[in-house]
């Protein structure tokens, strides 16, 4: 009989142990299920504006999602436009430095210009195959991040190809600008869709669209000839979209990464929470 208080003890203490691993359970359940059904209850969602949804995190982390993405996707889709006579004088040019002739026929010239681009949409194309792969491997910033290093190179290319005479740099350029846009179709969208409250998703969502056709606006503007699209600044028009990069650069270092991508991937609650 004097043994049986302690025994009570530790199955009462038994039972605590249980109920508390329990309950802990049911927290990092309730937790998991909120974040992945994109409960309304994230900092993002409740800073400011209860009723809406909308606070300055949440838009500042979908316009620093659009400005290096869906910017160089509208921008790149008409900058060529204008200036297409003036590029192909530029590549007739180029022809007649390497080859010390004249004799060049206006098909070759159309063939080249025609290639510059159309190879923006294969390199959407192998971009956009990919984004899947690299956004869950890099993250959602840590994929924007890459991109904007290709894209970036791409425009150094395209400004660079009129100073040392090289259409291929044109071409190189153009195709990289295209793998950025298509990764970046990939990417961007995906980050908003998780970071965005429930009612706010489709809005949102629209913004990366409002984003290609704002910037596809804005290159055929800047490209006119009496912009930059004379024959000694269409290269500088070309060029300018590394402004949407470096942007996009400083802009993610003040969002959140993707509540989804840290639950999910990295398997971080407390993060995720945050996010």
């Amino acid at each position: 009989m004097d043994n049986d208080p302690p025994l009570i003890n530790l199955l009462n203490n038994d039972n605590q142990e249980r109920s508390i691993k329990t309950n802990d359970d049911i927290n990092v359940q309730t937790t998991t299920s909120n974040i992945l059904n994109d409960n309304n209850d994230s900092p993002l969602a409740n800073q400011q504006n209860l009723d809406t949804g909308i606070t300055s995190t949440l838009l500042l982390a979908v316009f620093a999602a659009i400005s290096g993405t869906s910017f160089h996707f509208g921008y790149a889709s008409g900058v060529l436009n204008a200036p297409q006579d003036v590029i192909e004088a530029f590549i007739n040019e180029t022809i007649h430095r390497r080859d010390n002739t004249t004799n060049i026929s206006q098909s070759t010239i159309t063939l080249i210009f025609s290639l510059a681009v159309s190879i923006f949409a294969l390199g959407g194309m192998i971009g956009g195959l990919f984004g899947g792969f690299i956004t869950n491997r890099l993250g959602r910033k840590g994929g924007m991040f890459l991109n904007n290093v290709i894209s970036s190179i791409a425009c150094v290319l395209m400004f660079l190809s009129k100073l040392i005479y090289s259409y291929e740099l044109l071409i190189g350029g153009r195709f990289l600008i295209g793998l950025a846009c298509g990764y970046g179709s990939s990417v961007a969208p995906t980050y908003i869709n998780e970071i965005s409250p429930r009612n706010l998703r489709g809005t949102l969502g629209a913004s990366f669209q409002l984003g290609i056709v704002g910037t596809l606006f804005v290159s055929q503007a800047i490209s006119l000839h009496s912009v930059l699209g004379s024959e000694d600044k269409w290269h500088y028009a070309l060029g300018l979209p590394i402004v949407f990069s470096v942007m996009q650069v400083i802009l993610l270092f003040f969002v959140p990464e993707s509540p989804k991508y840290l639950l999910i991937k990295k398997n971080n609650i407390i993060d995720a929470e945050k996010g």
